[in-house]
């Protein structure tokens, strides 16, 4: 596969993850996205907090910045004002478009050009796969709560 193959690919996984999640949370309800399953689970705006959130650090090593320290030792939550719905799909949605803008912006013989981390380093094709990988086991979740609440349908198709 040639370099401009393999980015074409990856941009399509990236963005075939961002519409899959987006589907599945039109499927479900603030209730149910605000539901912190046994009372200790995180809540799917939590997760989808959480995807938005990395996949804004990935779009900036991307861009050849440093993201900001975090605290990488605690679970991250969504504050209160990502706790809606729409608030929730259009954080989504741009952070993968971030993502996608930084990805188009790269020339493809630099995809394993060395990006250093604090404790070690990666690449942009890396990365790539993350932002994609990410979104895709968190929307993994988001299907499993669908099937926790009755429903069992894929609303990726």
């Amino acid at each position: 596969m040639t370099p401009d193959a393999v980015k074409e690919f990856m941009r399509k996984q990236i963005d075939d993850a961002r519409t899959d999640y987006t589907k599945d949370l039109d499927a479900m309800t603030h209730e149910q996205l605000a539901a912190t399953p046994g009372g200790s689970a995180r809540s799917a705006y939590d997760f989808t907090y959480e995807t938005a959130f990395v996949n804004r650090r990935i779009a900036k090593r991307l861009r050849g910045e440093t993201p900001e320290p975090h605290d990488s030792e605690a679970w991250i939550m969504a504050p209160e004002e990502f706790k809606a719905k729409d608030v929730a799909k259009q954080e989504l949605d741009a952070s993968l478009q971030e993502v996608l803008e930084a990805w188009d912006r790269l020339d493809a013989k630099d995809l394993q050009t060395a990006i250093k981390l604090p404790s070690s380093e990666t690449n942009a094709l890396n990365l790539a796969h993350m932002a994609a990988h990410h979104t895709a086991y968190h929307d993994a979740q988001l299907n499993y709560l669908q099937s926790i609440h009755g429903d069992d349908k894929v609303h990726w198709d």
